[in-house]
Protein backbone atom coordinates (compact mmCIF):
# COMPACT_ATOMS: atom_id res chain seq x y z
CA UNK A 1 0.00 0.00 0.00
CA UNK A 2 1.22 3.80 -0.56
CA UNK A 3 1.95 6.14 2.09
CA UNK A 4 -0.59 8.68 0.72
CA UNK A 5 -3.42 5.82 0.76
CA UNK A 6 -2.79 5.08 4.57
CA UNK A 7 -2.79 9.01 5.06
CA UNK A 8 -6.45 8.66 3.15
CA UNK A 9 -7.35 6.52 6.21
CA UNK A 10 -7.37 9.88 8.36
CA UNK A 11 -7.56 12.39 5.71
CA UNK A 12 -9.64 14.91 5.36
CA UNK A 13 -9.40 18.32 3.65
CA UNK A 14 -10.34 20.91 6.38
CA UNK A 15 -12.03 23.27 4.44
CA UNK A 16 -14.34 20.79 3.07
CA UNK A 17 -14.70 19.08 6.91
CA UNK A 18 -15.65 22.39 8.22
CA UNK A 19 -18.14 23.42 5.22
CA UNK A 20 -19.56 20.23 5.71
CA UNK A 21 -20.23 20.34 9.19
CA UNK A 22 -21.17 24.14 9.08
CA UNK A 23 -23.98 23.04 6.26
CA UNK A 24 -25.36 20.21 8.36
CA UNK A 25 -25.00 21.39 11.26
CA UNK A 26 -25.15 25.28 11.77
CA UNK A 27 -26.32 25.07 15.18
CA UNK A 28 -23.77 22.28 16.48
CA UNK A 29 -24.26 18.87 17.17
CA UNK A 30 -25.71 17.00 19.64
CA UNK A 31 -27.42 13.22 20.62
CA UNK A 32 -30.40 14.29 18.36
CA UNK A 33 -28.50 15.04 15.38
CA UNK A 34 -26.52 11.87 15.95
CA UNK A 35 -28.47 9.75 13.77
CA UNK A 36 -28.99 11.73 10.98
CA UNK A 37 -25.01 11.12 9.91
CA UNK A 38 -24.98 8.18 7.86
CA UNK A 39 -22.11 5.62 8.61
CA UNK A 40 -20.44 6.07 5.35
CA UNK A 41 -20.55 10.03 5.66
CA UNK A 42 -16.24 8.82 6.80
CA UNK A 43 -15.37 7.05 4.57
CA UNK A 44 -16.58 9.73 1.66
CA UNK A 45 -15.37 12.29 3.49
CA UNK A 46 -12.26 11.80 5.66
CA UNK A 47 -9.51 12.66 4.20
CA UNK A 48 -7.03 13.99 6.48
CA UNK A 49 -7.28 11.83 10.00
CA UNK A 50 -5.31 14.24 11.74
CA UNK A 51 -7.23 17.18 11.20
CA UNK A 52 -10.62 15.17 11.27
CA UNK A 53 -9.52 14.12 15.18
CA UNK A 54 -8.39 17.64 15.37
CA UNK A 55 -12.06 19.51 14.11
CA UNK A 56 -13.71 16.64 16.68
CA UNK A 57 -11.77 17.72 19.32
CA UNK A 58 -11.78 21.77 18.80
CA UNK A 59 -15.68 21.26 18.36
CA UNK A 60 -15.66 19.17 21.84
CA UNK A 61 -13.46 21.33 23.17
CA UNK A 62 -16.26 24.79 22.54
CA UNK A 63 -19.23 22.32 23.28
CA UNK A 64 -20.49 22.35 19.97
CA UNK A 65 -20.76 18.45 20.66
CA UNK A 66 -20.92 16.26 23.14
CA UNK A 67 -18.34 13.92 24.91
CA UNK A 68 -20.98 11.19 23.69
CA UNK A 69 -20.83 12.43 20.07
CA UNK A 70 -17.26 12.85 20.17
CA UNK A 71 -16.56 9.27 21.19
CA UNK A 72 -19.22 7.54 18.92
CA UNK A 73 -17.50 9.57 15.98
CA UNK A 74 -14.26 8.00 16.51
CA UNK A 75 -15.63 4.44 17.09
CA UNK A 76 -16.99 5.06 13.99
CA UNK A 77 -14.27 6.14 12.31
CA UNK A 78 -11.82 3.38 13.27
CA UNK A 79 -14.87 0.83 12.23
CA UNK A 80 -15.18 2.17 9.02
CA UNK A 81 -11.51 1.66 8.15
CA UNK A 82 -11.29 -1.43 9.53
CA UNK A 83 -10.08 -3.20 6.31
CA UNK A 84 -6.46 -1.82 7.84
CA UNK A 85 -4.59 -3.76 9.02
CA UNK A 86 -3.38 -1.52 11.76
CA UNK A 87 -7.15 -0.26 12.39
CA UNK A 88 -8.10 -3.62 13.38
CA UNK A 89 -5.26 -4.73 15.57
CA UNK A 90 -5.86 -1.06 17.12
CA UNK A 91 -9.76 -1.94 17.62
CA UNK A 92 -9.36 -5.88 18.93
CA UNK A 93 -6.51 -4.79 21.28
CA UNK A 94 -6.60 -1.18 22.70
CA UNK A 95 -9.05 1.10 24.55
CA UNK A 96 -10.30 3.93 22.47
CA UNK A 97 -7.99 6.14 24.12
CA UNK A 98 -5.04 4.47 23.66
CA UNK A 99 -6.31 4.53 19.59
CA UNK A 100 -6.53 8.01 19.68
CA UNK A 101 -2.87 8.43 21.15
CA UNK A 102 -1.64 6.08 18.96
CA UNK A 103 -2.98 7.12 15.72
CA UNK A 104 -1.82 10.49 16.62
CA UNK A 105 1.62 9.49 17.40
CA UNK A 106 1.42 7.92 13.90
CA UNK A 107 0.09 11.01 11.94
CA UNK A 108 3.12 13.02 13.59
CA UNK A 109 5.93 10.78 12.94
CA UNK A 110 4.36 10.76 9.02
CA UNK A 111 3.58 14.60 8.68
CA UNK A 112 7.09 15.36 9.94
CA UNK A 113 8.77 12.58 7.70
CA UNK A 114 10.26 11.48 10.82
CA UNK A 115 9.78 9.65 14.70
CA UNK A 116 10.66 13.08 15.51
CA UNK A 117 9.59 13.29 19.52
CA UNK A 118 6.94 16.22 18.15
CA UNK A 119 4.00 14.74 19.60
CA UNK A 120 3.07 15.78 22.87
CA UNK A 121 1.28 13.61 25.41
CA UNK A 122 -0.28 15.92 27.62
CA UNK A 123 -2.07 17.92 24.67
CA UNK A 124 -2.80 14.51 22.66
CA UNK A 125 -4.90 13.48 25.82
CA UNK A 126 -6.40 16.44 26.51
CA UNK A 127 -7.82 16.62 22.93
CA UNK A 128 -9.50 12.92 23.47
CA UNK A 129 -10.84 13.66 27.30
CA UNK A 130 -13.37 16.24 28.91
CA UNK A 131 -11.93 16.22 31.83
CA UNK A 132 -8.72 17.56 33.03
CA UNK A 133 -8.63 14.20 36.12
CA UNK A 134 -9.33 12.28 33.46
CA UNK A 135 -6.16 13.25 31.50
CA UNK A 136 -4.27 13.33 34.81
CA UNK A 137 -5.65 9.53 35.36
CA UNK A 138 -3.99 8.09 31.99
CA UNK A 139 -0.99 10.14 31.92
CA UNK A 140 0.35 9.03 35.27
CA UNK A 141 -0.59 5.80 33.99
CA UNK A 142 1.20 6.25 30.80
CA UNK A 143 4.05 7.24 33.15
CA UNK A 144 4.06 4.19 35.08
CA UNK A 145 3.84 1.94 32.23
CA UNK A 146 0.58 0.68 33.01
CA UNK A 147 -1.54 1.52 29.90
CA UNK A 148 -1.82 -0.78 27.12
CA UNK A 149 0.58 1.07 24.86
CA UNK A 150 3.46 1.26 27.39
CA UNK A 151 2.38 -2.75 27.60
CA UNK A 152 2.11 -3.79 23.92
CA UNK A 153 5.10 -1.94 23.67
CA UNK A 154 3.95 0.64 20.88
CA UNK A 155 4.79 3.79 22.10
CA UNK A 156 7.28 4.80 24.70
CA UNK A 157 8.36 8.18 26.10
CA UNK A 158 11.48 10.22 25.29
CA UNK A 159 13.96 10.62 27.86
CA UNK A 160 14.81 14.04 26.98
CA UNK A 161 11.15 14.90 28.48
CA UNK A 162 11.07 17.24 31.22
CA UNK A 163 8.79 17.79 33.91
CA UNK A 164 5.46 17.72 32.45
CA UNK A 165 6.14 18.42 28.90
CA UNK A 166 5.98 14.35 28.52
CA UNK A 167 6.88 13.93 24.61
CA UNK A 168 6.14 10.33 23.06
CA UNK A 169 7.22 8.57 20.10
CA UNK A 170 6.34 5.41 17.85
CA UNK A 171 8.39 2.36 19.17
CA UNK A 172 10.82 0.38 17.01
CA UNK A 173 8.11 -2.60 17.10
CA UNK A 174 5.34 0.30 16.22
CA UNK A 175 7.71 1.35 13.25
CA UNK A 176 7.99 -2.48 12.27
CA UNK A 177 4.28 -2.90 11.97
CA UNK A 178 3.49 0.24 10.34
CA UNK A 179 6.23 -1.09 7.36
CA UNK A 180 5.30 -4.79 7.42
CA UNK A 181 1.34 -4.39 7.39
CA UNK A 182 0.66 -1.52 5.68
CA UNK A 183 3.88 -0.99 3.54
CA UNK A 184 5.31 2.44 5.57
CA UNK A 185 8.53 2.93 6.03
CA UNK A 186 9.23 5.85 7.93
CA UNK A 187 12.20 8.14 7.09
CA UNK A 188 13.72 8.73 10.67
CA UNK A 189 16.61 11.63 10.52
CA UNK A 190 18.87 9.21 12.94
CA UNK A 191 19.34 11.77 16.16
CA UNK A 192 22.53 12.12 17.75
CA UNK A 193 22.02 10.50 21.16
CA UNK A 194 24.54 11.79 23.58
CA UNK A 195 24.87 8.52 25.04
CA UNK A 196 26.04 6.26 22.08
CA UNK A 197 30.39 6.54 21.80
CA UNK A 198 31.38 4.98 18.04
CA UNK A 199 34.70 2.96 18.26
CA UNK A 200 36.27 5.04 15.01
CA UNK A 201 35.18 7.97 17.31
CA UNK A 202 38.00 7.31 19.93
CA UNK A 203 41.40 8.60 19.94
CA UNK A 204 43.73 5.65 20.22
CA UNK A 205 45.82 5.73 23.37
CA UNK A 206 48.62 4.07 24.68
CA UNK A 207 48.19 3.02 28.42
CA UNK A 208 50.87 1.60 31.23
CA UNK A 209 48.93 -0.69 33.45
CA UNK A 210 50.49 -2.03 37.19
CA UNK A 211 51.50 -5.96 36.84
CA UNK A 212 48.87 -5.86 39.14
CA UNK A 213 46.47 -4.29 36.73
CA UNK A 214 47.49 -6.34 33.74
CA UNK A 215 46.87 -9.66 35.07
CA UNK A 216 43.32 -9.05 36.21
CA UNK A 217 42.68 -7.43 32.91
CA UNK A 218 44.55 -9.87 30.56
CA UNK A 219 41.10 -12.54 30.10
CA UNK A 220 38.64 -9.61 29.93
CA UNK A 221 40.65 -7.87 26.75
CA UNK A 222 40.96 -11.72 25.33
CA UNK A 223 37.35 -12.46 25.77
CA UNK A 224 36.44 -9.30 23.55
CA UNK A 225 37.26 -10.03 20.22
CA UNK A 226 34.05 -10.48 18.65
CA UNK A 227 34.98 -14.35 17.53
CA UNK A 228 35.96 -15.09 21.47
CA UNK A 229 32.73 -13.28 22.97
CA UNK A 230 30.62 -15.21 20.79
CA UNK A 231 31.70 -18.41 21.66
CA UNK A 232 31.99 -17.99 25.43
CA UNK A 233 28.34 -16.63 25.15
CA UNK A 234 27.19 -19.61 23.67
CA UNK A 235 29.20 -21.90 26.01
CA UNK A 236 28.13 -19.75 29.17
CA UNK A 237 24.11 -19.90 27.81
CA UNK A 238 24.48 -24.05 27.01
CA UNK A 239 25.44 -24.42 30.87
CA UNK A 240 22.61 -22.35 31.66
CA UNK A 241 25.12 -19.89 33.10
CA UNK A 242 24.54 -16.38 33.19
CA UNK A 243 25.92 -15.01 29.36
CA UNK A 244 26.61 -11.31 30.17
CA UNK A 245 30.34 -10.24 31.35
CA UNK A 246 29.80 -7.65 34.15
CA UNK A 247 33.44 -5.69 34.98
CA UNK A 248 33.95 -3.28 38.13
CA UNK A 249 36.87 -0.96 37.07
CA UNK A 250 37.53 0.93 41.15
CA UNK A 251 40.44 3.15 42.22
CA UNK A 252 41.68 6.55 42.60
CA UNK A 253 40.40 9.31 40.07
CA UNK A 254 42.32 9.59 36.51
CA UNK A 255 44.10 6.18 36.92
CA UNK A 256 42.78 5.34 33.39
CA UNK A 257 39.20 3.28 34.87
CA UNK A 258 37.26 4.64 32.10
CA UNK A 259 39.76 5.33 29.42
CA UNK A 260 40.28 1.53 29.78
CA UNK A 261 36.88 0.78 28.02
CA UNK A 262 37.03 3.35 25.46
CA UNK A 263 40.26 1.88 24.20
CA UNK A 264 38.79 -1.95 24.63
CA UNK A 265 35.82 -0.54 22.30
CA UNK A 266 38.21 1.17 19.99
CA UNK A 267 40.46 -2.56 19.61
CA UNK A 268 37.29 -4.47 19.00
CA UNK A 269 35.42 -1.91 16.99
CA UNK A 270 32.59 -1.99 19.61
CA UNK A 271 30.58 1.26 20.21
CA UNK A 272 29.33 2.40 24.02
CA UNK A 273 26.46 3.23 25.38
CA UNK A 274 27.32 5.61 28.11
CA UNK A 275 25.57 6.87 31.50
CA UNK A 276 26.77 9.26 33.67
CA UNK A 277 25.17 7.91 36.90
CA UNK A 278 25.82 11.09 38.79
CA UNK A 279 23.76 12.92 36.37
CA UNK A 280 21.42 10.81 36.00
CA UNK A 281 20.77 10.45 39.64
CA UNK A 282 20.63 14.14 39.71
CA UNK A 283 18.12 15.28 37.24
CA UNK A 284 15.92 12.37 37.61
CA UNK A 285 16.04 11.37 41.37
CA UNK A 286 12.21 11.05 41.52
CA UNK A 287 12.06 8.91 38.57
CA UNK A 288 15.34 7.07 38.32
CA UNK A 289 13.83 3.32 39.03
CA UNK A 290 11.92 4.05 36.26
CA UNK A 291 14.92 5.57 34.12
CA UNK A 292 17.90 2.86 35.39
CA UNK A 293 15.32 0.22 33.61
CA UNK A 294 15.21 2.39 30.78
CA UNK A 295 18.50 2.28 29.99
CA UNK A 296 18.70 -1.32 30.35
CA UNK A 297 15.77 -1.55 27.67
CA UNK A 298 17.58 1.15 25.39
CA UNK A 299 21.38 -0.94 25.56
CA UNK A 300 19.15 -3.76 24.68
CA UNK A 301 17.26 -2.35 21.81
CA UNK A 302 20.24 -0.61 20.93
CA UNK A 303 21.99 -4.12 21.31
CA UNK A 304 19.22 -5.13 18.43
CA UNK A 305 20.49 -2.87 15.39
CA UNK A 306 24.40 -3.66 15.98
CA UNK A 307 26.35 -6.84 14.63
CA UNK A 308 28.27 -6.83 17.44
CA UNK A 309 27.45 -6.73 20.82
CA UNK A 310 27.73 -2.94 22.42
CA UNK A 311 29.38 -2.23 26.12
CA UNK A 312 27.11 -0.53 28.48
CA UNK A 313 29.15 1.45 30.33
CA UNK A 314 28.32 3.32 33.90
CA UNK A 315 30.75 5.75 34.43
CA UNK A 316 31.13 7.06 38.31
CA UNK A 317 28.63 4.17 39.64
CA UNK A 318 29.23 5.10 43.24
CA UNK A 319 26.02 7.09 43.17
CA UNK A 320 23.93 4.02 42.68
CA UNK A 321 26.52 0.90 44.31
CA UNK A 322 27.14 2.48 47.50
CA UNK A 323 26.63 1.29 50.81
CA UNK A 324 22.84 0.88 51.72
CA UNK A 325 21.05 2.88 54.11
CA UNK A 326 18.73 1.72 57.14
CA UNK A 327 15.41 0.93 56.00
CA UNK A 328 13.11 3.35 56.92
CA UNK A 329 15.91 5.54 57.43
CA UNK A 330 14.73 8.61 55.41
CA UNK A 331 12.57 8.58 52.43
CA UNK A 332 15.43 9.53 50.26
CA UNK A 333 17.39 6.25 52.10
CA UNK A 334 14.37 4.14 50.98
CA UNK A 335 14.55 5.42 47.18
CA UNK A 336 18.11 4.74 46.95
CA UNK A 337 17.79 1.02 48.41
CA UNK A 338 14.89 0.41 45.59
CA UNK A 339 17.49 1.89 42.94
CA UNK A 340 19.78 -0.71 43.94
CA UNK A 341 17.23 -3.24 44.21
CA UNK A 342 16.67 -2.41 40.57
CA UNK A 343 20.04 -2.36 39.69
CA UNK A 344 20.39 -5.61 41.24
CA UNK A 345 18.24 -7.30 39.33
CA UNK A 346 19.12 -6.24 36.08
CA UNK A 347 22.79 -7.56 37.12
CA UNK A 348 21.73 -10.41 37.73
CA UNK A 349 19.83 -11.44 34.10
CA UNK A 350 22.20 -9.25 32.22
CA UNK A 351 22.98 -10.69 28.37
CA UNK A 352 25.61 -8.34 27.25
CA UNK A 353 28.99 -6.17 28.12
CA UNK A 354 29.01 -3.87 31.15
CA UNK A 355 31.51 -2.05 33.21
CA UNK A 356 31.19 0.22 36.17
CA UNK A 357 33.50 2.27 37.76
CA UNK A 358 33.71 4.03 40.81
CA UNK A 359 36.20 6.20 42.58
CA UNK A 360 35.05 5.15 46.07
CA UNK A 361 35.54 1.44 46.46
CA UNK A 362 35.19 1.78 50.20
CA UNK A 363 32.05 2.41 50.01
CA UNK A 364 30.43 0.22 47.87
CA UNK A 365 27.40 -2.47 49.26
CA UNK A 366 28.66 -6.00 49.38
CA UNK A 367 25.59 -7.45 47.68
CA UNK A 368 27.50 -5.99 44.09
CA UNK A 369 30.63 -8.35 44.75
CA UNK A 370 28.97 -11.44 43.08
CA UNK A 371 26.99 -9.41 40.34
CA UNK A 372 30.61 -8.24 39.00
CA UNK A 373 32.07 -11.07 37.20
CA UNK A 374 35.76 -9.49 37.46
CA UNK A 375 36.29 -6.51 39.90
CA UNK A 376 39.77 -4.60 38.89
CA UNK A 377 41.28 -2.36 41.12
CA UNK A 378 43.30 0.55 39.62
CA UNK A 379 46.51 2.40 42.06
CA UNK A 380 48.37 5.31 40.78
CA UNK A 381 50.88 4.06 38.20
CA UNK A 382 54.88 2.18 39.81
CA UNK A 383 57.55 4.75 39.40
CA UNK A 384 58.55 2.51 36.21
CA UNK A 385 54.71 2.98 34.13
CA UNK A 386 54.72 6.62 35.53
CA UNK A 387 58.28 7.80 33.87
CA UNK A 388 56.75 5.97 30.56
CA UNK A 389 53.31 8.32 31.08
CA UNK A 390 55.45 11.20 31.69
CA UNK A 391 57.32 10.23 28.46
CA UNK A 392 54.27 9.57 26.52
CA UNK A 393 52.57 12.81 27.51
CA UNK A 394 55.82 14.81 27.69
CA UNK A 395 58.08 14.02 24.89
CA UNK A 396 60.47 17.23 25.54
CA UNK A 397 61.36 15.32 28.75
CA UNK A 398 65.10 12.93 29.05
CA UNK A 399 64.43 9.44 30.72
CA UNK A 400 66.14 11.21 33.65
CA UNK A 401 64.10 13.67 33.70
CA UNK A 402 60.84 11.63 32.95
CA UNK A 403 62.02 9.20 36.21
CA UNK A 404 62.94 12.22 38.68
CA UNK A 405 59.43 13.33 37.79
CA UNK A 406 58.03 10.01 38.51
CA UNK A 407 59.98 9.13 41.78
CA UNK A 408 59.51 12.56 43.08
CA UNK A 409 55.38 12.71 42.22
CA UNK A 410 52.64 10.37 42.88
CA UNK A 411 50.36 11.59 40.45
CA UNK A 412 47.46 9.72 38.75
CA UNK A 413 47.52 9.38 34.46
CA UNK A 414 45.03 12.06 34.91
CA UNK A 415 47.15 14.61 36.32
CA UNK A 416 49.65 13.74 34.34
CA UNK A 417 47.76 14.96 31.18
CA UNK A 418 46.60 17.96 33.32
CA UNK A 419 50.22 19.17 33.57
CA UNK A 420 51.10 17.94 29.93
CA UNK A 421 48.30 20.54 28.52
CA UNK A 422 49.32 23.74 31.01
CA UNK A 423 52.64 22.63 29.31
CA UNK A 424 51.22 23.14 25.79
CA UNK A 425 49.84 26.80 27.01
CA UNK A 426 52.94 27.84 28.21
CA UNK A 427 54.23 26.97 24.87
CA UNK A 428 51.49 29.03 22.84
CA UNK A 429 51.43 32.22 25.25
CA UNK A 430 55.22 32.47 25.95
CA UNK A 431 56.12 31.29 22.16
CA UNK A 432 58.79 28.26 24.14
CA UNK A 433 59.01 25.22 25.36
CA UNK A 434 58.46 25.37 28.92
CA UNK A 435 62.00 23.79 30.45
CA UNK A 436 62.21 21.11 33.60
CA UNK A 437 61.96 23.85 36.08
CA UNK A 438 58.32 25.33 34.96
CA UNK A 439 57.14 21.29 34.32
CA UNK A 440 58.52 21.01 38.31
CA UNK A 441 56.05 24.20 39.19
CA UNK A 442 53.03 22.52 37.41
CA UNK A 443 54.06 19.25 39.59
CA UNK A 444 54.57 20.87 42.65
CA UNK A 445 50.60 22.98 42.25
CA UNK A 446 48.65 20.05 40.46
CA UNK A 447 47.47 18.32 43.98
CA UNK A 448 46.20 19.87 47.10
CA UNK A 449 48.57 20.48 49.78
CA UNK A 450 50.90 18.47 47.84
CA UNK A 451 53.66 17.23 49.28
CA UNK A 452 56.65 15.56 47.28
CA UNK A 453 57.54 11.78 47.67
CA UNK A 454 61.16 10.89 49.11
CA UNK A 455 63.44 12.13 47.04
CA UNK A 456 66.64 10.10 47.92
CA UNK A 457 69.01 9.12 44.82
CA UNK A 458 68.09 12.46 43.06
Amino acid sequence: MEKEEFVHLFSKRIDKLERTFKEKFPDGIDDRTTATIPLGFMNRLVIDGRQYMDILSNLKDDEKINYYYFIQKLKDLLNANIHFKLTEFAIKNLELVDSFVFFDTILDAMNCGENDFNTSLQSTVDDFYERKRDSFKYINNFLEEKTTLNLLDLIEKDSNSFSNRHRIQLTQKAVFMLKEWEGISLEFVEKKDKRLIYHDQIQKRNLFYNSGEELQLEPIKKSFSNTAFTILQSRLKSKNMSAGITVLLYGSPGTGKTETVYQLAKKHNRPIFKVEISETKSMWFGEIQKLLKKIFTDYYNFKKTQKICPILLFNEADAIIGKRKSAGSSSVSDTENAIQNVLLEELENFDGILFATSNLVANLDSAFERRFLFKVKYENPSTENAAKIWRSKLPILSENEALQLASQFSNSGGEMENIARKSIMDEIVFGTKPNFERILSFCENEKWNSKPKNTIGF
